[in-house]
């Protein structure tokens, strides 16, 4: 055994208590120093605004243990405009690795986050460019929860409650998907947002698809993000499914579900020159749209009680050929008056073959399609079909010749489905073999 003079000794413990004790401790001590100095929490700020491409504000932050932070007072906002996107009063974020795949998972959970509803298109902007790797490849799987999340409106909000939200890397491309309940409405499960990137194809595209777990979400929630549904009433709830999927040339998907108390006063009388009053329901058995335009569709529409313009009534006897009953107050066909109704009901067929028209009143005899509760005011067209540019002329009549030119028109047109133009049998262009005879005064 090794003999050693007690003063060797002695300098080996010496060393060894400043090696293994002093040492250690000063670096920790001067590490925390340095994190509460006061221009840590900033660097701590603009470390995490690069790598989610934000400005970044904090109240303050602390390590609960190793991989684990709290964040407090968390406050994400556009770099551009400095628009708030994100609050969160308190944020624990967890780095732990997968045993199965060794994949790292991100875990984020959020105590009392806000969103205002304006920044929700911000928001989107941002996932969007995470789900297309502009802020850089992500280096692991993210996993969000929240026992509740606020949408702020101007003048109202919205409590989501059981928030879950996943983002996962594929071999094809990058998955995310958002569950929720809102408070208020009545769901069999949670409703469900599902956002893909699609890397398989060139060039990539992106889709998602919405379904409200079997239940109704209030018009309101959905226009946050889906700015084509802010007309339908502030009463207005869906139920069913949405789905789409970026192409080159712009959108298509597919639509099905429930609108209720739809409000068609402010659906028609915001956008044409005409007066209709009266809550109803849309049944969409199948909407189908394609580069932003409607392709095809099939539903069923029940609206009433309420009172309709008399240029509206005239206009759908002239030109989608509704038959006009006896029962139809005279004085309708007076100008500036309005005839009231109890129930307006039909089922709708629309594609580029045209539009069929068929009546579903109650009340009424078969084929009725707007009823006074007892009797027949306007009933279904005799022709099985119309054009669309039929019912473009009678929500913007403006001309016996032609459809009119005027936004409503442009906006219809850009939306709903038109056939192609194919030549008349017999009348085709000359072929390009054809040569070309020219007068003889040209050829001397």
């Amino acid at each position: 055994m090794l003999q050693l003079h007690d003063k060797t000794r002695c300098r080996v413990c010496i060393a060894g208590f400043f090696i293994l004790g002093v040492l250690p401790a000063f670096f920790v001590g001067g590490w925390c120093l340095a994190r509460h100095l006061p221009g840590g929490k900033q660097a701590e700020a603009d470390r995490l605004g690069r790598q989610l491409g934000m400005t970044v504000k904090l109240d303050g932050w602390e390590h609960l243990r190793p991989g684990v932070v709290l964040y407090k007072g968390l406050e994400l906002a556009d770099p551009e405009t400095d628009q708030t996107i994100l609050r969160c009063r308190l944020l624990e974020v967890n780095r732990r690795w997968s045993d199965e795949q060794g994949q790292p998972t991100l875990t984020l959970i959020a105590s009392q986050p806000e969103l205002p509803s304006a920044a929700i298109g911000k928001a989107w902007c941002w996932l969007q460019r995470l789900l297309e790797n502009q802020l850089g490849r992500l280096d692991s799987d993210l996993q969000f929860s929240a026992t509740e999340l606020t949408l702020r409106a101007d003048n109202h909000s919205q409590t989501l409650t059981d928030v879950a939200a996943a983002l996962e890397n594929l071999p094809g491309g990058t998955h995310a998907q958002i569950r929720f309940r809102l408070i208020g409405a009545k769901t069999p499960e949670p409703a469900r947002i599902r956002i893909v990137r699609n890397r398989q194809v060139s060039p990539p595209t992106s889709g998602f698809e919405l379904y409200t777990g079997g239940g109704e979400l209030p018009c309101s929630v959905l226009a946050m993000g889906l700015s084509e549904l802010k007309p339908l009433g502030p009463q207005c709830r869906f139920r069913g499914y949405i789905w789409a999927s970026e192409t080159p040339d712009g959108w298509e998907g597919e639509v099905t579900g429930q609108l209720v108390e739809l409000d068609f006063g402010r659906l028609i009388t915001g956008h044409f020159p005409h007066h209709l009053s009266g809550i109803g329901e849309v049944t969409i058995q199948r909407a189908r749209f394609r580069h932003g335009r409607l392709e095809e569709g099939s539903g069923i529409l029940a609206v009433g009680p309420g009172t309709i313009d008399r240029s509206l009534v005239a206009s759908a006897v002239d030109r989608l050929g509704l038959v006009a009953d006896a029962n139809l107050p005279s004085s309708s066909r007076e100008k500036g008056l309005r005839v009231a109704y109890q129930e307006l009901a039909l089922s709708v067929t629309l594609d580029t073959r045209g539009l069929r028209l068929r009546g579903r009143c109650n009340v009424a005899e078969p084929g009725t399609i707007l009823s006074n509760g007892q009797n027949r005011l306007l009933g279904e067209p005799l022709q099985e079909s119309q054009s669309v540019s039929a019912l473009v002329r009678t929500l913007v009549p403006q001309s016996a010749v032609q459809v009119p030119a005027s936004r409503q028109t442009d906006w219809l047109l850009r939306h709903l489905p038109v056939p192609k133009v194919m030549p008349i049998l017999g009348t085709e262009a000359v072929p390009p073999t054809a040569r070309l005879r020219l007068p003889e005064t040209w050829q001397r």
